[in-house]
C-alpha cells in the first residue's frame, strides 16, 4: 500500500471507544482464542456498519482481510507471541520489557487500522443507507463465517451481541 497512512482517524477512535465499552474487549478476545480472528477486522466490520452505514459483502471483506494480512502476520501477531511469552518471566526488567512490547504491539494495530481506513476511504467514500444495527450485526455475521465456515458457535453468540450494542451505541 503506497497511501499515505493516518494513525490518528475516526476508525481508530471508534475502535477504542467500543473495545473500552464494558465488555467487549473481553468478548474480542474470546473470538480471537476460539476463532483465531483479527480483532482489527471484527471492529472494521462494526465500524463500516455503524459510523458509515454500509453493508459488507463476504468479498469485500476478504478484500480488506487480504490487504492487512501480511501486516497483521509479520508485525502484529509476533509481537503478542513475544508479548505473552514474556508472562513466564517476573521481575522488573521482565515487566517493563513486557509493556513495551505490549505498546508495540498497540502500535503495530493501530497501522493496521490505518491501512484499513486508507481503504475504507477509497473503497467506500460516501456514508451507505444500512440501517447501523443491522449492518453492523451481518457485517460481523459474514466475517466470522468467512473465518470459522459456519458462523460463531453458540457460546460466543453473546460476544457478537456484546459488540453490535456497543458499536451503535458508539455511532462512530
Amino acid at each position: 500500500m503506497t497511501a499515505t497512512l493516518q494513525r490518528d482517524n475516526a476508525f481508530w477512535r471508534f475502535s477504542l471507544e467500543v473495545y473500552g465499552a464494558p465488555g467487549v474487549a473481553a468478548e474480542c478476545l474470546a473470538l480471537q482464542d476460539a476463532l483465531g480472528i483479527d480483532v482489527n477486522l471484527l471492529l472494521f466490520c462494526a465500524w463500516l456498519g455503524s459510523a458509515r452505514r454500509t453493508a459488507l459483502s463476504a468479498s469485500e471483506i476478504e478484500s480488506a482481510r487480504s490487504l492487512v494480512q501480511p501486516w497483521h502476520d509479520q508485525a502484529v501477531r509476533p509481537l503478542r507471541a513475544v508479548r505473552r511469552q514474556l508472562k513466564a518471566f517476573s521481575g522488573p526488567d521482565s515487566e517493563a520489557f513486557r509493556l513495551r512490547v505490549k505498546a508495540l504491539e498497540l502500535e503495530a494495530e493501530q497501522m493496521e487500522q490505518a491501512m484499513l481506513f486508507s481503504h475504507a476511504l477509497e473503497t467506500w467514500p460516501r456514508a451507505g443507507a444500512a440501517d447501523p444495527r443491522d449492518a453492523v450485526a451481518a457485517n460481523i455475521r459474514i466475517y466470522l463465517q468467512s473465518q470459522r465456515g459456519a458462523g460463531p458457535a453458540p457460546g460466543l453468540m453473546h460476544s457478537v451481541q456484546c459488540l453490535v450494542e456497543a458499536a451503535v451505541e458508539s455511532g462512530g
